[in-house]
């Protein structure tokens, strides 16, 4: 590390410390997390491919390249900001090293690097790590971002600051984009052009196998028109509420399941419901007698909410209503299901093109609008039904965003063995892939 760098580095571990020590002693979870955010505990094994994914959407798209990865016999590791991303990969991928990622600081970085030093580093959608990144290229490790978007929001504050981080991203070794779109924005933010290649949404792959509801689950919700609100933020629930009455003084009453984006948030939507006049019960509570409807699940666990879709009627999905620009939209059709999203979309443009082309996803302007169009949907079950097999089989055709992510890393890595002792190559570019951009 340079003297300057070195400095810097000290300076914000001293300002740091009193921070993480008042939180470890206010937080017991904090106080767990701390070993593997400073890297001082990490699982061993040099010389595989290290996956880092930010949340739980994240690392259910990075467990289908995990199995992709692992069918081709390369062994793999990894890492994600959150516990409940954690408890994504040891849920689908128990098999799979993973731990919490080490705090983004160089003696951080250093520490975990001693544990397990990466054959090749990936990073899912935006996690650019500045000291992460230049750990590995002064290890000659290669650093590949797959699914790489940079939404309408990012993309104008990464431009802003695009002298300090040009240099970093031109350590990339190669960016697997979304886009055409997100592939320009990276090339103008500094990425090589030369490294780029558009492979897909690696959220438009739907998993090898479809979630299972628990059991306990599928017998509340068996028999009932289900209608899904998925990763919904503060205000979003209220439109499904009016929705439930609207569509009761039709007689279409409905179960409503309430999927937060934050589940801590649970507590605070069972509350809002009850003052409705509502039943609610918490998903780990689901003890007591049936839910009819009229009444309202809400989900306070992880994970459950892809198969919960399955079961569903409608789905709305959120950060959408509110400016956020919406989570994955795709999730509810690849479970045959219809989805409907506000007006917020940037960042999940391109499916919301897709769905919206033919018809399995459909667009609304307020919730207003929502409570409107959920209502005439429950006109026609049948209607929804015929959707949402049509959507499922239009995500078919778009399928292969792992396979080029894959690719891409093997292709790095064959670039990176004969560019041993210099700059790493760029990947030979896919012909598809030129294609699509």
């Amino acid at each position: 590390m340079r003297p300057l760098a070195h400095s810097i580095a000290a300076l914000v571990a001293v300002a740091s410390a009193p921070l993480l020590a008042a939180g470890a002693i206010l937080r017991p979870s904090l106080r767990r997390q701390l070993p593997e955010r400073l890297g001082l505990r990490s699982e061993p094994g040099a010389g595989r491919i290290w996956l880092h994914a930010s949340s739980v959407g994240e690392a259910k798209a990075a467990c289908r390249l995990l199995e992709a990865l692992e069918a081709s016999g390369l062994a793999t590791r990894a890492t994600t900001m959150t516990e409940t991303g954690r408890g994504i990969f040891e849920r689908d991928r128990p098999g799979t090293p993973s731990t919490l990622a080490p705090l983004d600081h160089p003696w951080c970085i250093a520490a975990a690097m001693r544990h397990g030093s990466p054959r090749l580093s990936v990073l899912i959608e935006t996690e650019l790590w500045p000291s992460w990144i230049a750990a590995c290229a002064d290890r000659g490790i290669p650093v590949i971002v797959a699914s790489g978007r940079l939404s309408d929001r990012s993309f104008p504050r990464y431009s802003a600051i695009r002298g300090l981080i040009a240099p970093t991203l031109r350590r990339l070794a190669a960016v697997g984009a979304r886009t055409e779109l997100d592939a320009e924005r990276f090339a103008r933010l500094g990425v090589p052009e030369a490294r780029i290649r558009v492979t897909g949404d690696l959220k438009l792959d739907p998993q090898a196998a479809s979630p299972a509801l628990g059991v306990d689950l599928a017998r509340t919700l068996e028999g009932h028109v289900v209608v899904v609100g998925g990763s919904t933020h503060r205000g979003e629930e209220d439109a499904l509420f009016t929705a439930l009455s609207a569509a009761e003084a039709e007689g279409r009453a409905f179960v409503l399941v309430l999927g937060p984006r934050d589940v801590g948030r649970a507590e605070e939507i069972a509350r809002a419901g009850r003052a409705r006049g509502r039943r609610v019960v918490l998903r780990s509570r689901l003890d007591g007698p049936p839910l009819r409807p009229g009444e309202v699940l809400v989900l306070d666990s992880y994970g459950e909410l892809a198969a919960t879709y399955a079961a569903a009627a409608l789905a709305f999905v959120g950060g959408t209503l509110v400016p956020i620009g919406g989570h994955n939209v795709s999730e509810p059709v690849h479970a045959g299901c219809p989805v409907y999203f506000g007006p917020h979309v940037a960042n999940v443009r391109k499916i919301v093109q897709i769905l919206e082309a033919d018809g399995s996803g459909r667009r609304v302007a307020s919730g207003e609008a929502l409570v409107i169009a959920l209502v005439e949907a429950l006109r026609d079950l049948e209607d929804c039904r015929r959707r949402g097999q049509a959507g499922r089989a239009t995500l078919e055709h778009h399928r292969g965003s792992v396979e080029r992510t894959r690719q891409l890393i093997l292709e790095t890595l064959a670039a990176t063995e004969r560019g041993r002792g210099g700059e790493v190559s760029p990947p030979r570019a896919d012909p598809a892939g030129e294609a699509s951009r």
